[in-house]
This record gives structure tokens, sequence and C-alpha cells, in this order.
């Protein structure tokens, strides 16, 4: 009797391949060969991982610094357990989140609660501050430790926990560049809040000295310490370099990753500006570089305090570009629609730009030394008018390009809105005491103003570029 060979022991013959049209079937490939073969389709795939780590990991240390700038707020107050609660459990869902759209369950979940525990550190050391300026508590190693350890195991558990959920989809073709620059678009809008209220509360100067903190290094402050407007100027100090460190990060890896240089070097400049933006708001307190933390020693330059306002709303506007130039909807754009229309309504984009950053400028000198209120006052019908037009043209002459129909919409409702507030804010304004601290519903509607005028800004800057590179000319 002959004996089979090995291999056709264990494989079906080749007729077993055979459809009933006659044609041969291809044998089913391997999950190895499945991951191999997406590996190829996409030749940046290999590169995905760090970024998808970045962008999560990133994104969940910011979801943290927001619940915890919320809880430690003045007016709030949380309880220490219920603050410590919430970062735990976002640790967990961050970790959970990673794995439900990057795959690889809870090591990828531990690998994104480590880099938020690492970004983390820039507040760590607030709890771990000795009872002397920049000294550590003697168990603040085991601290950093036990930080770092505790992070990664709440990340991989939520990780494990993925498995549990919904099939997770295919990531090989996620674009993680673009939604890490969108995790800095909403790090840097909790910046702009926190900087409207410091305005607001007339608090940028509640620490007199800069880059220290009454004498303290900036990592070092004891969080026991931060009340009331110490705690608004310097949580956002914290805020700014927690900013910083993202588009730090975000650059470099754009430079190991991106093509087009021109974009690179965006995110480099994007970079400096922020540096930059820094050292404002240090001069701002101080007037001059100098580590004096006697409010004698220092000239707080209010002029400073405008251009730090306006030069946010700018890197603000920067990083919303980078977030434009970086989506699907940019790299992957096809021929552009043709309109007749669209010299006229590039144009109205840019005059709307131009106007809302001069509309910024008389904003910032109204906040900072209550002048040009009517230059304001009359500049804004000027943009609403303008606004609404371009808003209504973006909506009803371009329905087949959906992102410029979306965000036209979107600035009609935003300029409505925008109008009420800046009612709103002329009356608490004047209603507030000249003296004295300013009442929390001044405070209140003047950083919301500010904050919907960052968004119209943003609108602006997202329609001047979808009609540059959506829509061509007849």
């Amino acid at each position: 009797m002959a004996v089979r060979p090995a291999r056709q022991l264990f494989l079906p013959p080749p007729a077993a391949f055979l459809r009933d049209s006659g044609r041969v079937r291809s044998p089913r490939p391997r999950p190895r060969e499945i991951r191999r073969a997406s590996l190829m389709s996409d030749p940046h795939a290999a590169k995905t991982a760090p970024g998808a780590l970045l962008a999560l990991g990133f994104g969940t240390s910011v979801a943290m610094w927001a619940i915890a700038y919320v809880c430690r707020f003045p007016s709030v107050t949380a309880p220490g357990w219920l603050t410590l609660a919430l970062l735990l459990l976002a640790l967990a869902a961050g970790g959970r989140i990673a794995a439900c759209v990057a795959g690889g369950g809870a090591v990828t979940g531990a690998a994104t609660g480590l880099i938020a525990s690492i970004v983390n550190l820039l507040i760590l050391g607030s709890l771990l501050a000795g009872p002397e300026p920049n000294a550590l508590r003697p168990s603040a190693p085991m601290w950093l430790l036990g930080s770092l350890a505790a992070g990664t195991a709440l990340g991989a558990a939520g990780g494990a926990s993925a498995r549990f959920g919904r099939p997770r989809e295919d990531s090989s073709g996620r674009n993680w560049p673009g939604l890490f620059a969108l995790v800095l678009v909403a790090a840097t809008s909790l910046l702009l809040i926190a900087g409207g209220i410091v305005t607001g509360a007339r608090a940028g100067l509640a620490v007199v000295d800069w880059p220290n903190s009454f004498g303290y290094n900036m990592f070092l402050y004891p969080l026991a310490r931060m009340s009331g407007d110490i705690y608004y100027e310097h949580a956002h100090r914290l805020l700014g370099t927690l900013v910083g460190l993202g588009t730090l990060a975000l650059a470099a890896y754009l430079s190991r990753i991106e093509r087009r240089g021109w974009l690179k070097a965006f995110a480099w400049g994007a970079v400096l500006l922020v540096a930059v933006q820094g050292f404002l708001g240090g001069m701002r307190v101080t007037g001059r570089p100098t580590l004096a933390a006697d409010p004698a020693a220092v000239s707080p330059n209010v002029s400073l305090a405008i251009v730090h306002g306006v030069v946010g709303q700018v890197f603000f506007a920067m990083i919303v570009s980078l977030a434009i130039f970086l989506s699907n909807r940019w790299t992957r754009a096809g021929a552009p629609v043709r309109k007749r229309a669209v010299g006229t309504d590039r144009a109205l984009a840019l005059v709307l730009l131009f106007l809302l950053l001069v509309q910024i400028v008389l904003g910032a000198v109204q906040r900072h030394v209550s002048g040009g209120l009517h230059m304001h006052l009359g500049l804004a019908v000027v943009v609403l008018a303008l606004g609404v037009a371009s808003g209504a043209r973006a909506w009803g002459i371009y329905p087949d390009v959906p992102s410029i129909c979306r965000i036209g919409r979107s600035l009609l409702i935003l300029l409505v809105v925008q109008m009420v507030l800046g009612i709103g804010a002329l009356l608490a304004v004047g209603l507030s005491p000249e003296s004295g601290p300013p009442s929390p519903v001044d405070v209140t509607v003047t950083t919301i103003h500010q904050a919907v005028g960052a968004g119209l800004l943003a609108h602006a800057v997202i329609l001047t570029l979808w009609l540059r590179r959506l829509v061509a000319p007849e």
C-alpha cells in the first residue's frame, strides 16, 4: 500500500479549492499573512503604533487634567476621594478606548496608561513637595514609581476589558497624527478657557514671580497652597506646559513620519510660537527676566498682557490649521469641485479672518485696560454682517461639498451665540463694581464670550482652508 506524502496528510487535494464555476479558489490566508498584507497596503502602518500610543496616551492625560481642573476649582472644591476616583476611572477608560480603537488589548492599555502617567508628572510634583521650597518629601521616589505603576496597571485593566465590548474595527488605516492634533486642539481650548478665567477674575498677578511660583519651582509648588486667584493663575501656567509638551511631541512625531516638508516646518513653527507665548506670559508678570519673588522687584507689563492674549488666539488658529492639514479629508481630497462663486467666497473668508483678529485685539484691550469699547462694538456689527454673508453662502452654495456646508452652518450658529454673549458681557461688566473682585457672573459670561470668539476664529480659518482645498474656480 502506497504511503501518501506527509504534506498531503494535512492538506486537502487541489480539487477541494474548486468552485462550482470551475475557477480555482485561493486558500484562506493565515492570521499572520493577513497582518503582513495590511502592513504592506499601508506604507505608514509600521509607524502608526507610536502615533496611536502618543495620541491616546496624551488624550487620556488631557482628560485627567480637565477633570482635576474642574474638581479643584474654588467654586467647586470636590472631595478628594471623588477627584481621585474620577482620575483613576479616566485612566482605566483611556486604556479601554485605546484597546478598542488600536487593538493590542492589555498591552496597548498599559502603554497608554504609562504615557498618560508620564505626562501627569508635570503636576505630581505639587503633591510631593516638601515644607521647604524646591524640596521633595523623603517618600517622593516611591510615590513617583507607584504612580507610574498604578497608571500602567489601570490602563492594562481597561485594555483587557475591551475584549468584552463590541468587536474592534480595523485600525491599520487610522489617522493617528490627525487624532493627536485634535487632542491638542482640545488641550489648547482648555488652556484658552483657563486664561480667560485668569483675566476675568483679575488674577494675572496673583503669582508675583516667573518662572518660579513664590520662590518654588513651578512644578513643585504645593497643591495645598493653590487657592483662589493663585489657583487660577498657577493652573493656567501648568496647562501651558501641557500644551507646550504636546505641541513638541506632535512636531517631533511628524518629523519622523510626515513627507510634506512645509507641514513639518509649520508644526515646528507652532512649537516656536508656544514657547514665545509662554515667555510673553512670564514677562507680563515680571516685566523683565528675573527670579525675584518680591512684588517690589518686578514691574508687571499690561501691554504684554494684551499681546499674550492675542498670541494665544493665533496659536489656537495654528493648531486648528494643523489638525485640518493632517485630516483625511485634506490628504485624500480628490479633484476640486468647480464653482464660479469661489473667488468671492475666498475673499469674504479672508476678510472675515482678518477682522476677527482685529476684533480679538480690541477685545483684549477692553478686558485689560477698559479701552476701545466703542470700536469693539462697532466692528462687531461689521463682523456679524460679514460672517452671516460668508456662512450663509457657504451653507447655500456648496451643498455638494459637505465640509464647507457644515462649517457655514455652524458659523451662523456661533455668530448668534456670540451676539447674545456680547450683550451679556456688556451688561455684566457694566453692572460689576469698579473696585473689588468681579462677580462670578461677570467672569463666566466674559470667559465664554472670549472662548466663542476663539471658536469663530477657528471657523474662519477652517472655511478659508476648505475653500482653497476643495473648490476651484470654473
